[in-house]
C-alpha cells in the first residue's frame, strides 16, 4: 500500500468538510480548515522527501526520459506556489528561446518547486522572489534569489548534505528536516548539470542550476 494513501485520504476529507460547511452557511470554521491543509500539506512534502531519500540511498529513484520545456515546468510550479504563497510575488525572467531538456518533468518541477519553497521559507521578512532562466548553444542556467538571511560562510559548503540546514545561532529555527537541497542536488546530478550558490548575509542567496540543452 502506497504511504501516501493515509495523508491523501485525510486532505480530501478535510476538503469535504469545507465543503459541507460551507453548504450549511458556517463559514467561520475556514481558518482553521485551511491551516489544516496547509499542515497535511507541509507532512506529505515530508513524507515524499523521506521516500525518495531512502530510494536515492538505495540507487532505486526512477526518471523518465522525455524533452521538457523548462520555461513551461516553471511556469507550472510558480502558478502553484502563487496559489499557496500570498507573502512573496515570484517575479520570472524567461529564456529568450525555449530550454529544451532530456530528463524527467515531476522530478525537474520537483527541483524548481524545492529552490522556489526554500527562497520563501528563508526569506521572511521579504516580499520579492525572483528567478531567471538564461539559454547558450549547450545549456540552460536557472538562478532563484532571495533577498533573505542569507547562509553564513562557514555553512556554505555542507547546505546540500543530507539533513542539514543552515542556520546561524542568533536565527530562529525554520521548519524541515533539511533534506530539499540534498534532493536538489540529486536531481541536477541525473540530469547532467551543476548547482552552485552564492549568499550574503542579511542580503540574500542565490541559487544557480546548470542543465545541457538537448541535442538537436
Amino acid at each position: 500500500m502506497n504511504s501516501k494513501t493515509p495523508l491523501t485520504s485525510l486532505k480530501l476529507q478535510t476538503q469535504l468538510l469545507r465543503k459541507q460547511l460551507g453548504k450549511q452557511g458556517i463559514d467561520n470554521a475556514d481558518p482553521v480548515l485551511s491551516r489544516m491543509e496547509a499542515q497535511l500539506n507541509m507532512v506529505t512534502r515530508l513524507v515524499g522527501e523521506l521516500l525518495d531519500l531512502s530510494k536515492i540511498q538505495a540507487g532505486t529513484l526512477e526518471y523518465a526520459q522525455e524533452t521538457v520545456n523548462l520555461d513551461d515546468v516553471l511556469q507550472e510550479v510558480v502558478e502553484i506556489v502563487q496559489q499557496m504563497q500570498t507573502t512573496h510575488t515570484i517575479v520570472v525572467h524567461r529564456a529568450a528561446s525555449p530550454p529544451l531538456l532530456v530528463g524527467d518533468k515531476d522530478r525537474l518541477e520537483q527541483m524548481l518547486l524545492n529552490l522556489i519553497s526554500n527562497a520563501i521559507k528563508y526569506s521572511p521578512g521579504a516580499n520579492t522572489i525572483e528567478v531567471d532562466i538564461k539559454t547558450s548553444e549547450e545549456a540552460v542556467t536557472l538562478s532563484v534569489h532571495d533577498q533573505g538571511i542569507g547562509i553564513p560562510q562557514e555553512q556554505r559548503e555542507k547546505i546540500f548534505e543530507r539533513f542539514y540546514r543552515a542556520v546561524a545561532p542568533h536565527q530562529r529555527a525554520f521548519p524541515g528536516l533539511g533534506m530539499g537541497l540534498y534532493i536538489v542536488a540529486e536531481i541536477v546530478k541525473y540530469h547532467g548539470g551543476s548547482i552552485t550558490m552564492e549568499s550574503e548575509m542579511g542580503k540574500g542567496s542565490t541559487f544557480q542550476v546548470t542543465l545541457p540543452l538537448k541535442r538537436t
